[in-house]
């Protein structure tokens, strides 16, 4: 499995570049987590953990940091890895932000199933929430059709 997302933005880079190793606010902007923290600065063979809106918490390491242009944070699974890479650019006057995610091992195929279901729609979303934060626009929460369906008719009364 590989994902990738690629956005354009009028934030400078270093505004993404803040957003993206501000561990502890992660959750702000991923949708899929409760919560992160980093064992200390943010750099190559550091340690931290993530803490998912459904599942267990999981270990990361930042397996590569190029500051200002790049990072990857790898998580070990049984017989297998998750890789998060995110890397800044340039395109027409505007920086472009791409997080890429893949899964190798081999397990990979049983993890697959259990990240990939609306992996990507939750990807979209978080792109589109550090471009709002990046931009310092206010991130709006995002709701479901169904919970959306309930809640409207008891808003009008």
């Amino acid at each position: 499995m590989y994902i990738t997302h690629t956005m354009l933005t009028t934030a400078s880079p270093e505004n993404i570049w803040e957003i993206w190793t501000d561990v502890k606010n992660w959750n702000q902007w991923d949708v899929r987590l409760r919560g992160s923290r980093l064992k200390g600065d943010f750099q190559k063979n550091v340690h931290g953990v993530f803490f998912p809106e459904k599942g267990p918490r999981a270990g990361f390491t930042v397996t590569s940091c190029d500051p200002n242009f790049s990072y990857t944070v790898t998580t070990r699974l049984p017989l297998a890895q998750i890789h998060i890479r995110r890397f800044l650019g340039y395109n027409n006057m505007k920086t472009t932000f791409t997080h890429e995610l893949w899964v190798e091992g081999p397990l990979s195929w049983m993890w697959r199933g259990f990240i990939g279901r609306n992996a990507s729609n939750a990807l979209s979303q978080a792109m589109r929430n550090v471009k709002q934060l990046a931009e310092g626009k206010e991130v709006v929460p995002q709701i479901s059709q169904k919970t959306a369906e309930n809640i409207l008719p008891r808003l009008r009364g």
